[in-house]
This record gives C-alpha cells, structure tokens and sequence, in this order.
C-alpha cells in the first residue's frame, strides 16, 4: 500500500466514525425527546391495568423483537418527537453535517479517532507491496551499471600497456605484430584473438605458430614457435638465414653467427637447381641437430649427366658424396660411422652404397682445379714410368735370351776348328754390346722411378 491509498484509507475511517458520532447523537437527542414527550402528554399504556390483568405488563415475559420492528419504532418515535418539538416543547435545531466542512483543513488537522493509541492492522501483499528503497534500487541499477561499464571503456585498464614475445630472441629478428599495438582496446583484443595469431604467422615467415595472450588486465604476452633454421645462403658479401621451410629471410648478416652449413652451388635464378635446393632442405632438415652442426659446407655437385649429386663437407674433415634423394636418410648414420674409421678421415661415399676410400685430389670435389690438373699429370707420368719400366724389362730379356745361343755357338765352332775364330771374336763382341745394352736400360729405369718420385 502506498502512501496515496494510505491516506484515503485514514480519511475514510475518520469520515465513517465522524458519520458514527452523529448518528448516535442524534438517536440520543431523539430518544430523550421522546421521554420528554410521553412523560408530559401520553400516559404510559404498558403500566396501565386491565380488567382481569392485574399484573404489570412491562414485568411480564415479551417475545423479543425483530430488527424490522425496532426501526419502525425508531422511526415512529422520530415522528412523535417532531410533533411534540412542533407542539409542546422547543427543541434545537441539529445541523446537518456537510461534506465540505469533512474534507477542510481543519477536520484534517484535528481528528477525533476514538481507536487512537490502538495499532492499525493494514493489509500485507508481499507480492505488490515494494518498499521504497527497493524501487529506487531497481530504478538506479541500469544507471549505474552502464556507468561502470562506460568507465571500464574509458579507463587504462581496457587499454594495452605493454607487449612482450617469448620464444624468440629479439637479435635474430624483428617480428611484425600487426595488428597488435599498444594503447589498443583490451575489449576488441578479446573478440579478435584468433585473427591476430593468423596476421602475425602470415605477416613473419620464420614463425610457425604464435599465442596471443592477456594478463594482468591489459599487459599482453605473444608466445611463439619459430621455424628451426638450418643454414645460410651467401648472396654477394652478405649472408642470409635459411629455415627449414626452404623460407630465406632477408635479414642480411656480414659474418656467420651459428655453427650452420653454408649452402653453395645453387643458381637461385635457375627454376631446376631451385627445386633441388628445396629437396636438399628437406633432406638435411631431416637430421638432428648435432649432424647438422657437423656439418661444414652443403655443395651441389649436379651435372647434364646427372643432376640429383650433392656433397657436404663436414667439419671433421670427412668428405661425404651422395645423391639428394638418398642424402638424408644415409647421413643419419654418420655418428656411426665415425666410430668406426676411429679418427681416419677420407671420403665416404653414399652414392650406391656406403663405403669409405682415402681423399685425394682426384676424388675431392672440393680440390681446385690446380689440384686436379697436377694430380692428372702425376697420375699420367706414374703410368707412362711404369709401362716405360715393363717395356724395358721385356726387352733385357730379349737381349739375354740372344746372348745365351750366340754363346752355344761359339763353343761349337771352336771345337770345329781355326776358321771359326773370328765368328767367336764376332760373337764375343756381340755379348759384350748385349751387355752395355742392358746396363744402359737399368740406369733409364732408375731416373725414371726418380722422376717420377720427384713428380710425386
């Protein structure tokens, strides 16, 4: 109940006891004429005895009487009363009660509450009755929700402060985290972080994957996975890094930071030996860390006869030879394989199989071509010397073989007689000539076996 019905309520009880007052002041003044009345002029004929009644009536038992027969008293009475006002005695006037006079001021200010000091019993709705803080309450709650929340809007908190990145140093590259910035609203950031993550991996090539992410309130931290780079790519004098997904950034270094092959040998301009660098990628990024560290130079060896030939010189000393296709997968042995050559260096080729051969400039496909030159001529006077020495050989063994019958046939014709003296004297000069012949050859051999050396 408000306050507007409480008043009602209280003016109207006021207004039926106001009312209650005059009706039995009015039936008082009414019956105090009528005693008046019948006492002066109308004897009272219940007091009055009748032939064979001598009780009084009054005393004897009535039956009680109806409402209906009390108002038609009421109302006969009334009549008496006006007459005998009209007739015998003057009576005052009673004033009848106004309404206006009910709803002024003063009836307001001075009412006569006969329950006054007795506690009003009001009607309970629970359900309809709301206390007043309740209502403004509920009227200021949108008010100040939508205050907090427009200050939230406006406040540090819901701008970012800070950006930091973990899982890559700050020295190998400069990220790009567009659209990431500071002073951006934290809100929006949380609408749109899946699409942040996606520009940051799209807009840094050496970035596989990136997380995005808010603490306290509005510091945000970007934890991302780099790809693992495998090596460098020399352009001019300058050396670019190259990552395992064939992906070369363009941050040019002067000097080679890390213990990483260096590719060479590949025409970047040429589509072919491009496709078979990627291959090379893949092959060499399939390694552990510690064989690729081992490894010095990654040289493509390709030719019209076969373009799929790659060397690696490893920083052992080793030359390692093979094709592109099977490179990656034989390498991984290569930490055995040095346990059995047991420190020995030389090449290992993985071509066909492996297997293991000294290193020589012949075999060295990082020998220069000096090397190459003076070890062909080496090779052509060491196989000249030794046919030079085979030849020689077989002809002392000619010139032998004729001494020993031009012998024989000396001895016979000097048992035969005087004539065959000079045939010996011939024959003896014959062996002696033999003789010089193979001394001279002996000495030939020799120079050349020390030319040969010497070549060497």
């Amino acid at each position: 109940m408000d306050l507007e019905e409480q008043r009602k309520y209280e003016h109207n009880k006021k207004l039926r006891e106001q009312q209650h007052k005059e009706r039995m002041a009015k039936m008082k003044r009414l019956e105090q004429a009528k005693g008046h009345h019948t006492s002066a002029t109308i004897p009272n004929k219940s007091n009055r005895l009748r032939p064979g009644n001598t009780t009084d009536r009054s005393k004897q038992a009535q039956p009680p009487r109806t409402r209906h027969e009390h108002d038609g008293d009421q109302d006969h009475a009334q009549k008496q009363a006006k007459a005998s006002s009209h007739s015998l005695v003057p009576t005052k006037k009673i004033p009848k009660p106004h309404l206006t006079n009910l709803f002024s001021k003063k009836a307001q200010k001075q009412p006569q509450n006969p329950d006054a000091g007795h506690k009003i019993n009001k009607p309970k709705n629970k359900e309809k009755h709301v206390t007043p803080w309740r209502k403004r309450l509920l009227f200021l709650a949108p008010f100040v929700i939508s205050l907090v929340i427009s200050g939230y809007f406006v406040s540090p908190l819901n701008h970012v402060s800070s950006i930091s990145v973990e899982g890559v140093d700050n020295s190998e590259a400069k990220l790009n985290l567009s659209p990431l910035k500071t002073d951006m609203s934290v809100f929006q950031l949380g609408f749109k972080t899946a699409d942040v993550e996606k520009s940051i991996v799209n807009q840094n090539p050496s970035i596989k994957s990136a997380v995005v992410e808010v603490e306290n309130y509005n510091q945000v931290t970007v934890s991302v996975s780099p790809f693992r780079q495998i090596g460098y790519i020399k352009n001019a004098d300058f050396f670019y890094p190259l990552l395992e997904n064939d992906q070369i950034l363009d941050t040019p270094i002067a000097n080679l930071e890390k213990e990483l092959p260096l590719f060479e040998g590949f025409d970047m301009a040429n589509e072919q030996e491009r496709a078979k660098m990627t291959e090379a990628v893949e092959a060499i990024a399939s390694l552990s860390d510690d064989i690729i560290q081992q490894i010095d130079y990654v040289s493509y060896m390709g030719d019209d006869t076969n373009d799929d030939r790659i060397a690696l010189q490893m920083v052992d000393g080793n030359v390692v030879v093979g094709f592109i296709s099977s490179i990656g997968e034989r390498m991984s042995y290569y930490n055995g394989i040095l346990k059995q050559l047991d420190g020995q260096t030389g090449l290992i080729d993985m071509e066909v199989a492996i297997y293991f051969t000294e290193l020589n400039a012949g075999n060295n496909p990082y020998a220069s071509e000096e090397d190459k030159k003076a070890y062909e001529e080496s090779v052509a006077a060491e196989s000249a010397a030794t046919s030079e020495v085979s030849s020689s050989a077989l002809s002392s063994e000619a010139v032998s073989s004729d001494a020993s019958s031009a012998s024989a046939s000396g001895t016979e014709s000097s048992v035969s007689g005087a004539s065959s003296g000079a045939d010996s004297t011939s024959s003896a000069s014959a062996v002696d000539a033999a003789a010089s012949t193979s001394s001279t050859s002996a000495s030939s051999t020799v120079e050349s076996q020390s030319q040969s050396s010497s070549a060497e």
